[in-house]
């Protein structure tokens, strides 16, 4: 046992090389091994570029609800950003809004939010939303979203507002199509409709017969010309719906699938948001019906005025009607005269809406006040109006004349003849002097 303590060293440094080996040769093997074990898969370009979803909102209640909206949502996976690009960005407290609304160079803006958000806020309003995700290539979606991003910034985000040609449906079309150098817009322009600015706008506030009169009769012949589906595209859900079936050339060439829509997701609108619809021919004969009931009533009147109640109630109406008309009329000389509004230019319907209506009021308001007589000019200016408004039905049939105002003829042109005859019926009863009293002769 003396003898073993000096063998105990060389078992400890024995045991150290063995060790020492089978470190190295762990060290060696790992390679092979690593080589062996499956390494985990790296993300693809595509799954790093960002991902493109076009949001169309449908139509709400109020007016500039109607026409509908919509967004692109750019999700960036690198970035961790989830963003809900609006073009439809407007503020009443804006330095002279309504005096740039009036004269038609109203600013639009354009700024980014947080898509659950801002897309939120149309789901609890309880609007429809169609999600369409776009298959854009990788250099496709970085370069939107570059272009986005830029558009945002402060110096680049305000735009001149153009209710067809420049709002926020064509600017996000604008910003697609650049997206996919250019690829959108010859097939959409090659498209017919059949649509006009015109018909579109009737289509989408017939439910509001208000608003629907009042836009038809403002918009003049330059909204009647016929429309590409590129031009169409100035309705939101008319642009989902030309898009879905596209292709994105870019995607082929590189061996992707062709469609430009991957998916499409559809949450309807709760029920009872969804403004009613209604077929705009069908105002046409409820509109020719207040017409010849409102000339009747004012041609009755006119016949009656001979009495003191008579008189009184053709003032009224008769007043009431050549105000409103004659402030009609002013309007649209107005709109076209002295603003950038064009698409109110040239308004045919000048001749049913006639600012003579108000030279015809002052008139009738003088006659009010002095009673007597009936002014000739009552007679000549009703005479005069009631002439322009059958003229503006005459032109109908020349062919330098297309603007479509047929609901407008069949309110004014009966209500305009009836305004003519009451006032030529009025006139005669109030001039003609009165018979003397026969007088008793005298008693002797």
């Amino acid at each position: 046992m003396g003898r073993r303590r000096p063998r105990r060293p060389a078992v400890r440094l024995g045991r150290r090389v063995a060790l020492l080996l089978g470190l190295l040769g762990a060290a060696w093997a790992s390679p092979a091994r690593a080589q062996q074990t499956p390494s985990t898969p790296s993300l693809s370009a595509a799954d790093l570029a960002p991902r493109v979803s076009l949001i169309t909102v449908g139509p709400g209640s109020v007016l500039w609800e109607k026409f509908g909206h919509n967004i692109i949502r750019v999700t960036d996976p690198v970035a961790g950003t989830d963003i809900a690009y609006n073009y439809g960005i407007f503020d009443f407290r804006q330095e002279n809004f309504y005096w740039n609304f009036v004269q038609g160079g109203m600013l639009y803006s354009m700024a980014g939010y947080d898509a659950t958000r801002d897309i939120g806020r149309y789901v609890e309003a309880g609007r429809s939303i169609e999600v369409q995700d776009l298959a854009l290539t990788p250099d496709q979606a970085r370069r939107l979203a570059a272009n986005l991003a830029r558009n945002a910034q402060p110096d680049k985000r305000d735009y001149r507002y153009d209710p067809y040609r420049d709002n926020c449906s064509t600017r996000v079309r604008d910003a697609l199509n650049l997206s996919l150098d250019g690829a959108l817009e010859a097939p959409l322009t090659a498209l017919s409709t059949g649509a006009t600015y015109r018909s579109r706008t009737a289509e989408l506030t017939a439910g509001s017969p208000g608003w629907y009169f009042g836009l038809m009769l403002l918009l003049g012949p330059s909204t009647d010309q016929p429309l590409s589906a590129w031009e169409d595209s100035f309705i939101p859900m008319n642009f989902a719906r030309y898009i879905a079936p596209a292709t994105n050339p870019a995607a082929v060439a590189n061996g992707d699938a062709e469609a430009l829509v991957a998916t499409t997701r559809l949450q309807p609108a709760r029920e009872g948001v969804t403004p009613s619809t209604r077929a705009p021919a069908s105002w046409l004969g409820w509109f020719l019906v207040l017409g010849v009931l409102l000339g009747g009533v004012l041609a009755w009147t006119g016949g009656r005025s001979g009495t003191g109640k008579g008189r009184r109630s053709f003032l009224v109406l008769a007043g009431f009607w050549t105000l409103l008309s004659g402030l009609a009329g002013l309007i649209m000389v107005y709109l076209w005269a002295f603003t950038a509004h064009s698409y109110a230019y040239r308004n045919e319907n000048l001749l049913q809406a006639s600012v003579l209506g108000l030279v015809m009021f002052g008139f009738l308001a003088g006659w009010a006040r002095r009673g007597g007589p009936a002014p000739v000019a009552v007679r000549v200016l009703a005479a005069t109006v009631a002439a322009f408004s059958v003229l503006g039905v005459a032109i109908q049939l020349l062919p330098w004349f297309s603007q479509v105002n047929a609901p407008i003829l069949a309110f004014f042109v009966p209500a305009n003849l009836g305004m003519a005859l009451g006032a030529r019926r009025a006139a005669p009863s109030l001039t003609t002097t009165p018979e003397p009293s026969a007088v008793r002769p005298s008693r002797p």
